[in-house]
């Protein structure tokens, strides 16, 4: 193929059809008519000599191919954004721009509340899109812009792709949790009682049933009853709250629930756990992204989790709402 003969708006058009899956959708969002996208869609076949998109009951489905250059693609265009406009300072007070972060909802209870009233404060114009992160295909939810920044622990990001860049936040450690009139349950938890006690673990990518916390019982010859395994943190509390399990929790996230849960040191030493941000390469001279990541290294720096760990919701009559 000889390059000097292609149309970028081709690879615009591309870059749309691929987002929406839809032609109609792709056109509305380029300004152009549907006849004109149809076109294109022809042109670029014939340009890749494949389908690229499908049709199929259920929408249009991207091809082998198609998936493979999406991501090319984008940052593609992202580049040529850049060397042909000016770049400017990123003011943001008065910057219309939405912020795609992907979290698990631990990380979401640490660290939105503070960021949203920093928006507020300081970028009233700004959004926040919010996503679970995909463990497992972090690099490709990066690259193809569904999220611009994922906020994960170090010991899930797994070997990260050449053009991810991390930075870390915070460090934290581990609690058990019981309810607050536990039966069996006192000042002090011992190795054996925390190894009878029915746990809930919290597995990300669902249906694990050991981790960290396993590992370092196993040193000791030991072992725990984990009855109960579920993709989220926040079900936890409450579960231990209305059953007699015992659960490990960061300690942020525990401090949050302590007027209805009992917080324990756990009686093995099991080790603290670093929260990162990453990002593609593709955003990491963007002025808005970098100012995002700067903001969020001093929102959640390492402190206390008492400083940090934000209340829950309070009803009128000032009572943590349940």
């Amino acid at each position: 193929m000889d390059i000097r003969s292609l149309d970028l708006n081709l690879l615009v058009a591309l870059d749309a059809l691929l987002a929406e899956r839809n032609v109609s959708r792709a056109a509305e969002r380029l300004g152009l008519s549907q006849s004109a996208v149809s076109a294109q869609l022809a042109r670029l076949r014939e340009l890749f000599g494949d389908p690229l998109l499908l049709r199929t009951a259920r929408g249009m489905l991207p091809t082998a191919r198609a998936i493979e250059i999406a991501g090319p693609v984008r940052q593609v265009l992202f580049e040529i954004g850049r060397i042909v406009q000016p770049s400017e300072a990123f003011d943001p007070a008065r910057a219309s721009v939405t912020f795609a972060i992907a979290a698990s909802d631990y990380v979401e209870y640490a660290m939105l509340p503070q960021l949203v009233d920093y928006l507020g404060a300081h970028a009233p114009h700004a959004r926040l899109a919010v996503r679970q992160t995909a463990f497992g295909a972090l690099g490709q939810q990066l690259e193809s812009g569904e999220a611009d920044l994922a906020l994960l622990g170090r010991h899930n990001l797994g070997v990260a792709p050449a053009d991810v860049r991390t930075r870390p936040l915070y460090s934290e450690g581990f609690v058990a949790v019981v309810r607050r009139d536990h039966p069996r349950v006192g000042a002090k938890l011992s190795v054996d009682l925390f190894c009878e006690l029915d746990h809930v673990f919290v597995s990300l990518s669902g249906g694990a049933f050991a981790g960290q916390t396993d590992q370092a019982l196993a040193a000791l010859g030991r072992t725990r009853n984990v009855r109960l395994a579920v993709p989220h943190f926040l079900l936890v509390p409450e579960i231990v709250a209305r059953s007699d399990m015992i659960a490990v929790l960061p300690e942020r996230l525990a401090r949050g629930y302590a007027d209805r849960l009992r917080i324990l040191a756990t009686p093995i030493e099991i080790g603290q756990f670093t929260i990162v941000e990453a990002w593609h390469e593709r955003v990491h001279r963007d002025p808005a992204q970098i100012w995002l990541r700067q903001v969020l290294l001093e929102l959640l720096a390492d402190s206390p989790p008492e400083a940090r760990a934000p209340s829950r919701p309070r009803g009128r009559d000032g009572r943590p709402r349940r």
